[in-house]
């Protein structure tokens, strides 16, 4: 089966959780030797892409992407553009007018992979894998991204969800859809190496994030100036108009020398991050789920995390425990980090149990799981949308345990 990946999207070292996620299923499908895979990449990253997919019977094509909002001008036009503009409608379908022109077509592919579903995917058979609804509607709204997000169902051959709530959402938002709507989970993005050895600093905390609004890094500062005996530090790609305000804020007297925003950083550092943690924090106000909670468990580091449902459905999914606080309230998120510390090892052995739950999902698997939808998707969708078996044996194991795992 001949596939074609649309990746010009995700640029390397900006998108966070996206560009790792799409690192992992080209990794994953690439495994299978009867895939042949074809991916656009944004103009000057494909030496970044080759580090991370070292593959080499993936073909590559570098595409241009006019617009871009993560280069130095980018970053200007949005930390000074109103947000209602941004994601007016009418912006959005200008911008991404002009980026469509250079959008390169394999015309000789038999399906299509869109892993960002926030891009118009076109014509032909293709998938699109649709990470969650925040767009659509209630505070989060953005008409703009909206309008693609629903054209983009319309004319999928099939949608992929990777958690339980978006799969939920889609579900009420897309009842149309549901026949070629599937839950595809992923694995943890980044699985920790020798993690028995890490050594934690006591009351270092780590939230690993890009700074775009919704991951309301604003609060986890303000709780901060409540702990005053606790560190942070928030790997992860500096996005304007947020992350001016949250280094100034971090620049400040009560809060200056405990706070720090490195920026994207690499594997290997964040790695050496997460060696010294103390505990993960996810004060996030909307996830698809979170990569730094499956990453907190795969170190067997306690979370606390907002109360926000899709991070309630993942710990539910996971069957995992977290110290749960009220997401726009900074004594609360201080006074969970204050029971998280004193108890621990409870909250870490917690962690531990999860990820000895989700230690068997691969990106293999997971990459097998998007070759049978998209295979599928090319023989013109007959038959019923394949589902992936790890979510029926999640299911299974839950209703074995009194839980839910859908």
């Amino acid at each position: 089966m001949r596939v074609a990946v649309d990746a010009a999207p995700i640029r390397p070292g900006h998108a966070a959780g996206l560009e790792a996620f799409t690192y992992g299923l080209l990794t994953g499908m690439a495994v299978d030797d009867s895939c042949d895979l074809r991916v656009n990449v944004l103009r000057g990253t494909l030496a970044q892409w080759r580090e991370q997919v070292p593959d080499a019977r993936i073909d590559w094509t570098e595409v241009a992407q006019p617009l871009r909002s993560d280069n130095p001008t980018g970053q200007l036009l949005r930390r000074w553009t109103p947000r209602v503009m941004r994601n007016s409608r009418t912006v959005r379908t200008a911008v991404n007018a002009v980026r469509q022109r250079s959008v390169v077509r394999h015309a000789d592919t038999d399906v299509t992979l869109f892993p960002f579903h926030s891009a118009p995917i076109g014509s032909g058979a293709s998938v699109v894998v649709l990470h969650d609804t925040r767009h659509l509607g209630g505070e989060f709204h953005a008409p703009g991204f909206a309008a693609v997000v629903r054209e983009n169902v319309a004319r999928a051959a099939a949608i992929v969800v990777t958690w339980p709530h978006p799969y939920r959402e889609t579900l009420r938002l897309f009842p149309e859809a549901a026949e070629r709507t599937v839950l595809i989970p992923t694995p943890a993005f980044q699985p920790a190496p020798e993690r028995a050895h890490a050594q934690p600093e006591p009351g270092l905390l780590v939230y690993p994030s890009s700074t775009a609004e919704h991951k309301n890094h604003a609060t986890l500062l303000e709780a901060m100036a409540l702990l005053p005996d606790c560190r942070l530090i928030c790997p992860g790609p500096l996005v304007e108009p947020e992350a001016s305000r949250l280094l100034a804020r971090a620049a400040q007297p009560d809060l200056r020398g405990r706070v720090s925003f490195p920026g994207f950083v690499s594997l290997d550092e964040l790695n050496a991050i997460y060696a010294r943690a103390d505990a993960v924090v996810v004060p996030s106000l909307w996830e698809a789920a979170s990569g730094a909670m499956l990453e907190a468990f795969t170190w067997g580091l306690p979370v606390a995390c907002a109360d926000v449902e899709p991070l309630l459905d993942q710990l539910t999914f996971n069957r995992a425990e977290a110290a749960v606080f009220r997401a726009r309230d900074p004594r609360s998120l201080a006074d969970a980090v204050r029971h998280l510390l004193d108890e621990r090892e409870r909250y870490a052995a917690a962690s531990r149990r999860a990820n000895d739950r989700l230690a068997g999902r691969t990106w293999a698997a997971t990459g097998r799981d998007y070759l049978d939808v998209l295979g599928w998707a090319a023989r013109g969708g007959s038959g019923q949308v394949p589902r992936s078996p790890f979510v029926a044996e999640a299911a299974t194991d839950a209703a074995a345990s009194g839980g839910d795992g859908t």
